[in-house]
């Protein structure tokens, strides 16, 4: 025999006229009879992802969340929340003792109904409980209704197999199958239950149509589930059937509600003591109350299975039920703390994997990866670009794809966290002091990067993990007007560039002399060699190589050594006319998994071999008395390449890039020796360009199979980056030059949205000749 296991209801709300009223001024009392056999009976994300919608919910559903605490306790988003998402689409069979149809939190959401006992439609609800029920897993607000259900976009079809609070196997046996068979519902909820093995065959019917089980476990109070709960643990149950137990308002067992150890790897537990929801007997219509049993636990597990559905249709049964227990919240039945309880990957003997939780359910669960259009699957956990100074990612901030989880079930996910401001990272302290030089023609320059150095004032990078000498540079010139220089750690505009003629503004900064060719700056901490020869007129040829190791690029490449990352060959002349001095600089600058200093990882990782030519103008002349005026100009052209990483970049166009900087330095301003220099400029920035991108842009709700589309993506950024800095010099009495700086930052990193950035900053150099 089977039974209806809740507790018995009282009526809370009863509706008068248009007024409606709740209230709880009856103790609820648990029916518990251990010698009956209890059943119990009666108890954004779209199609291409399930991304929750940010919508603030309705004044309908806030009211409904004040009676319903058990929604909040399932940690269930506001209906207004899930867009599409809430059930639509979805039919749960309900096999009960019937419904009010007309309800009005049920209103419009019974499709079909089917009496089970004359095999009419007429399924009345004597009771109550299937009423209860129904309004847990699909009540709504949508047509006047009070409270609501878990899944209120959801459909119901009705079979009633009760008129008193039992009913026999072969009748109950006959509203399962007409679920299954002929309303080919895709889940099956039944609070009920027995303590003998029956309707073996009618279960196993639904769980080879492909049928979702959740079936309640008892209100006995003893460690032994009722049927058909108990074939959760069949190997013919294929994972399709999902025992529920009921918690109290503080996530522990009800004292009524049953328990089976060896049903623990397919039991979850559900809020199951004074569940409100709608309420309905020929004596009490449109009626709502608060019920307690594992009658009220199942469906709500019912509910959460269809909301998963609604948003992955293509989820077979099994894939339901697991993503149902691995995101539900542990709950452990010996002393183990929270943490302990919440990190362990086993099923309790209790609670099995613990309380549901909605909202979790619907967010991914064991990472997100991402397809690429040659069919590699890549983790999506880690994907970052960084932009660079020029700014050439920043186009991907608007640009999403679908990432799937282990279920294969897809999410929206926006690349704009990916994309971080720069790749390049600058010194943490400031560019190296003008190079001691000595009678013989001879330059060198050390600086020493102590340990927990202070951080860089743009970057936010310390770069100094330990003592370390961080860099050297070495130059000498002979009466012949050979030159020679040698450096590391970035010091290249000590030899190359307006900077080294000692005629730029001060760069206090940490970011390299902004009247040097900016491309020097993408080998940021590059080792250079330099020859420079002086012709019979004045001119000076240069020529150089400066070379870059990178280990985030052996990374890239799972290489065990490093490989150069960045190189740069390079020829300037130098040339005065009159009191105007020029310098003129072409290079190439070949990068490996860079472009222009954009580096990337992961599912936007870069895996290319790029050249970019450039030509640089500097000059500076005198405009005034101890006043210089200065200047420089730069364009380069960055060549097409194809990406041969696994990653959703394709490849990009040829691009062009430029930089300009004015500068204005006055010597002797307040005493002698001291400088104040003021210099205007726009850093490094992409002016033309696109990358194409291969994007999975919708799933499949029929066999969840990606639907991908390439695109282009511009490269030049939204903004223009305009940096102004202020920079004052003076030697101390004592020694050594002291420094201060003040700098303001329009448009940072080229993005027409990022706030503007200020910046002081006071150094002490002391040169030893």
């Amino acid at each position: 025999m089977f039974k209806i296991n809740s507790t018995s209801a009282a009526i809370m709300a009863t509706i008068c006229g248009n007024a409606m009223a709740l209230d709880d001024p009856f103790p609820l009392e648990v029916a518990e009879d251990p010698t009956e056999l209890r059943t119990l009976a009666t108890p954004t994300p779209v199609t291409s992802g399930a991304t929750l919608v940010k919508a603030a919910p309705t004044n309908a559903e806030k009211t409904a969340r004040s009676y319903q605490g058990w929604l909040n306790q399932i940690n269930k988003p506001y209906a207004n929340q899930l867009g599409t998402g809430n059930g639509a689409g979805v039919t749960v069979g309900v096999v009960d003792t019937g419904v009010q149809v007309n309800h009005p939190s049920l209103k419009g959401q019974v499709l079909a109904t089917y009496n089970a006992f004359n095999g009419g439609t007429d399924v009345t609800d004597q009771m109550g409980h299937g009423t209860h029920v129904s309004g847990i897993i699909a009540g709504t607000t949508a047509s006047g209704g009070l409270l609501e259900g878990v899944a209120p976009g959801a459909k119901l079809v009705m079979a009633k197999v009760f008129t008193t609070g039992s009913s026999d196997s072969v009748t109950i046996g006959r509203g399962i199958d007409w679920v299954v068979n002929v309303k080919k519902a895709p889940i099956l909820s039944l609070s009920l239950g027995s303590n003998a093995v029956s309707m073996q065959a009618n279960i196993q019917n639904a769980v080879a149509k492909g049928t979702l089980i959740t079936a309640a476990l008892g209100n006995d109070g003893r460690a032994t589930g009722s049927w058909p709960a108990e074939f959760a643990k069949a190997s013919w149950a294929k994972g399709q059937i999902i025992a529920v137990g009921a918690l109290d308002a503080n996530n522990r067992r009800a004292s009524f509600s049953n328990y089976d150890p060896t049903l623990a790897n397919w039991t979850v537990f559900a809020p199951g003591v004074n569940v409100a929801s709608s309420y309905s007997t020929p004596y009490a219509q449109n009626s709502y109350a608060y019920m307690s049993g594992t009658s009220m636990a199942t469906p709500i597990v019912a509910g959460q299975a269809a909301l998963i559905k609604s948003n992955w249709n293509f989820l077979a049964a099994s894939d339901i039920a697991q993503v149902i227990f691995q995101s539900a919240t542990h709950l452990c039945s010996d002393s183990a703390s929270a943490a302990v309880c919440t990190a362990r990957k086993t099923a309790d003997a209790l609670y099995g994997w613990g309380l549901v939780n909605v909202g979790a359910s619907l967010q991914p669960i064991g990472g997100l990866n991402v397809g690429t259009k040659t069919g590699a699957v890549v983790s999506y956990a880690g994907a970052s670009i960084a932009s660079s100074k020029a700014g050439q990612a920043s186009g991907l901030k608007g640009i999403s794809t679908v990432a799937v989880d282990k279920f294969n079930r897809g999410f929206v996910v926006n690349l704009s966290s990916a994309v971080s401001g720069a790749s390049v990272t600058t010194s943490s302290t400031p560019t190296t002091a003008a190079p001691t030089v000595s009678a013989n023609g001879v330059k060198f320059s050390a600086e020493y990067a102590p340990a927990n150095t202070i951080q860089n004032l743009w970057s936010g990078t310390d770069t100094a993990a330990s003592n370390s000498l961080g860099k050297v540079s070495y130059s000498f010139a002979n009466e012949r007007g050979t030159s020679y220089g040698f450096g590391t750690g970035g010091t290249a505009a000590n030899f190359f560039g307006l900077q080294s003629t000692g005629l730029a503004p001060m760069s206090l900064n940490g970011e390299g002399s902004r009247f040097n060719a900016p491309f020097f700056e993408l080998a940021e901490s590059a080792t250079h060699f330099g020859y420079g020869t002086t012709f019979k007129n004045g001119t000076i040829l240069r020529v150089g190589f400066l070379s870059q190791g990178s280990s985030e690029a052996s990374t890239l490449q799972n290489l065990s050594t490093p490989v150069i990352a960045r190189s740069l060959a390079t020829m300037e002349v130098q040339k005065s006319f009159g009191n105007v001095t020029s310098v003129m600089t072409i290079g190439q600058l070949q990068e490996n998994n860079s472009v222009l200093g954009m580096t990337g990882t992961g599912a936007l990782g870069l895996g290319t071999r790029t050249n970019t030519t450039f030509v640089t103008l500097a000059g500076s002349v005198p405009v005034a008395t101890k006043t210089l005026l200065s200047a420089m100009a730069t364009l380069g052209r960055t060549a097409a390449y194809d990406n041969a990483s696994t990653s959703l970049i394709d490849g990009a166009s040829a691009s062009k890039s430029m930089a300009w900087s004015l500068g204005l330095s006055r010597q002797d301003i307040l005493r002698h020796g001291d400088k104040l220099g003021f210099t205007l400029s726009m850093p490094l920035r992409t002016g033309s360009g696109t990358m194409q991108m291969t994007t999975a842009v919708a799933q499949s709700q029929l066999d969840g199979s990606l639907q991908y589309a390439t695109q282009s993506v511009s490269l030049q950024p939204t903004g223009m980056e305009r940096d102004m800095e202020l920079a004052y010099s003076t030697p101390m009495r004592f020694g050594g030059q002291l420094s201060a700086l003040l700098q303001a930052k329009l448009q940072p990193g080229h993005d027409a949205q990022a706030p503007t950035q200020v910046g002081l900053g006071v150094k002490y150099v002391l040169a030893f000749r």
